[in-house]
């Protein structure tokens, strides 16, 4: 038997706020911590951002936000959470340039605040984000056929790296 699609975005965003709640400790580390020290930290989050994050993003915009809003007439509903998206990923982005940066030249203080505020930017979006997604998820299961469920709970339930 097939997941229901709510139990499968319920899991799915368990597993990614499991990432994103570990982000306040690394913040907090980035000014006390030795760059050494973070290399592993900045490296594991580096991988959960890019390996676990984006393919979720990737996997709601193909079959959650189309469906979302067919539903709601093609009022381009949407378009705030995509906004959001295209955020999340250049956050992402600067969390690797920068992270690297740190972890791999003569540390200063400005990378360290740098890092330190791309990393309470993304856990600040994400925790908004990844609420209401679930939230619009329980408004699809409700408005669309048990196939169609199905068919969304499958696509949503790609494959996530395992978060340290």
């Amino acid at each position: 038997m097939t997941s229901s699609l709510p139990s499968v975005a319920h899991e799915h965003h368990e597993r990614l706020m499991h990432g994103v709640d570990r982000m306040p400790a690394l913040g907090d580390a980035i000014l006390v911590a030795k760059p050494v020290d973070l290399k592993t930290p900045i490296a594991e989050m580096d991988a959960f951002l890019s390996g676990t994050l984006v393919p979720h993003l990737e996997a709601a915009e193909a079959t959650l936000y189309p469906e979302l809003d067919r539903m709601m007439q093609n009022r381009h509903s949407m378009t705030p959470m995509k906004r959001e998206h295209e955020e999340i990923r250049k956050l992402v982005t600067d969390f690797h340039t920068v992270g690297q940066e740190l972890v791999t030249l003569t540390p200063s203080l400005a990378r360290s605040l740098a890092l330190r505020r791309i990393v309470f930017r993304l856990y600040a979006l994400l925790k908004v984000h990844l609420a209401e997604e679930e939230l619009y998820v329980g408004v699809v299961n409700k408005g669309v056929t048990q196939e169609a469920a199905d068919l969304l709970a499958a696509a949503l339930k790609h494959p996530l790296a395992d978060p340290a």
